[in-house]
C-alpha cells in the first residue's frame, strides 16, 4: 500500500476527507464524456492528502490500457459519483506515466507535474501573511 512518498489508496476509507471520497466515481472531460472510473487515489500517507487520481485509459479485454495519474489539482466533484476534468482523453493519453503508478519516483511526478504545468507540491510556497504587508506602500 505504502511506497517511500506516497500510498496508494483503493477503497474510500474513513481516513479520507468527505470531499476525497471519490474512488469508483467516473472521470468526465469538460463536455461529459467519460473517460475512465477512478481506481485509487495517491495519498500522503501521514495526512492522506490527495495529490494524484490514477485511471486507466483505453483498453480491452486482453489489452491493458495506460495507467496515468492525474494530479488532483485538475479534478472537481460535481455529482454523487462524478469527478470533471477540463483535460481531454487524447491529452490524457499523452502524458507522462511511472514505470509502477502505485511506486511513483519524484522524478516521475516531476515530469507528470511538468505535463500538466504543475508546480510539485513539495516545493515550499511563499506565506500569505506578507502579501499587503509591504512597508513601502
Amino acid at each position: 500500500m505504502t511506497s517511500g512518498r506516497l500510498a496508494c489508496i483503493s477503497e474510500n476509507i474513513y481516513k479520507l476527507r468527505q470531499q476525497d471520497r471519490i474512488i469508483g466515481c467516473y472521470l468526465y472531460d469538460e463536455f461529459d464524456e467519460a473517460l475512465s472510473r477512478v481506481e485509487a487515489l495517491m495519498v500522503e500517507p501521514g495526512t492522506y492528502l490527495p495529490r494524484y487520481l490514477l485511471i486507466t485509459l483505453g483498453g480491452t479485454i486482453n489489452i491493458q490500457g495506460k495507467k496515468v495519474l492525474l494530479p488532483i489539482e485538475l479534478c472537481q466533484s460535481v455529482d454523487l459519483g462524478k469527478v470533471k476534468t477540463p483535460w481531454r482523453k487524447e491529452s490524457l493519453m499523452n502524458a507522462p506515466t511511472a514505470h509502477d503508478p502505485k511506486n511513483v519516483t519524484m522524478a516521475e511526478e516531476e515530469l507528470i507535474l511538468d505535463y500538466f504545468d504543475l508546480k510539485p507540491y513539495w516545493a515550499t510556497e511563499p506565506s500569505e501573511e506578507t502579501e499587503g504587508d509591504d512597508p513601502d506602500t
